[in-house]
């Protein structure tokens, strides 16, 4: 494997310990951008519908539904076509550098965080140098500043909960605590904001079942699938959700 696939890929792990799931990584080969995907390399995540996630009995071994690989997911979005070149496994999509701020609102309604990979310009002979030059989040696309994005943050700890409301394209924030006499009402104070991510804070030492109670307030809060069969993607450790 060349030295650009390794580095990709070892950034790939990066993204998915630091981002979660539904990140895409975009690298640039001379005036493209690429994405690849190692068809080989099992996948990290499992799919289960919205019932078999909150199930009491626990999830099903391997998952009940098929993972569609993040390349997939995107040629679709983006109507583009997967190719593998040569004799090696890798697959690849690509587009102009040029294309890159009219792709990026399609993927990021659609919930992705983008990871991009821009060459350096050195000035020296040799191979091309890369490193990241810009993540964009859906709670934070600089390009498109036309509607205030939140991202809301929950502190989860017994029956303490903690919510802040961020957007990063004003810094504005909210801050504020709730009781648990209160959890219904914050659904319609949400509904005053264009709430793009979602994270969750819970204590380390929090009983088994804590991921059924944060899965039953974001359903509250319209912030997760209410379906039975919503497709959902999960990491096992540390969990992710998609």
């Amino acid at each position: 494997m060349s030295q650009i696939i390794m580095q990709y890929f070892n950034l790939m792990k990066e993204d998915y310990s630091k981002y979660g799931l539904s990140v895409i990584q975009f690298i640039q080969i001379g005036k493209f951008y690429e994405l690849w995907h190692e068809p080989d390399v099992p996948c990290i995540q499992q799919t289960y519908s919205q019932a078999e996630l909150l199930a009491e009995s626990g999830l099903p071994v391997g998952g009940s539904l098929g993972v569609t690989p993040p390349i997939e997911q995107v040629a679709s979005l983006l109507d583009m076509r997967i190719i593998s070149p040569g004799k090696r496994s890798l697959l690849q999509m690509g587009f102009p550098i040029y294309s890159l701020t009219t792709y990026l609102s399609i993927l990021l309604d659609k919930g992705w965080t983008i990871i991009v990979i821009d060459e350096l310009v050195t000035g020296k002979s040799g191979p091309k140098q890369r490193a990241v030059s810009q993540i964009y989040s859906p709670s934070c696309n600089i390009e498109d500043c036309s509607e205030l994005s939140y991202v809301i943050s929950v502190y989860f700890k017994d029956d303490l909960l903690g919510v802040t409301l961020f957007s990063a394209m004003n810094g504005h924030s909210v801050m504020f605590p709730v009781y648990r006499e209160d959890r219904d009402k914050v659904a319609r104070l949400l509904i005053s904001y264009r709430i793009k991510e979602v994270i969750i804070w819970v204590d380390s030492g929090a009983d088994p079942g804590v991921l059924n109670k944060i899965y039953g307030l974001l359903i509250g809060w319209n912030l997760f699938p209410s379906e039975p069969n919503a497709k959902v993607e999960v990491m096992s450790s540390p969990c992710y959700l998609s």
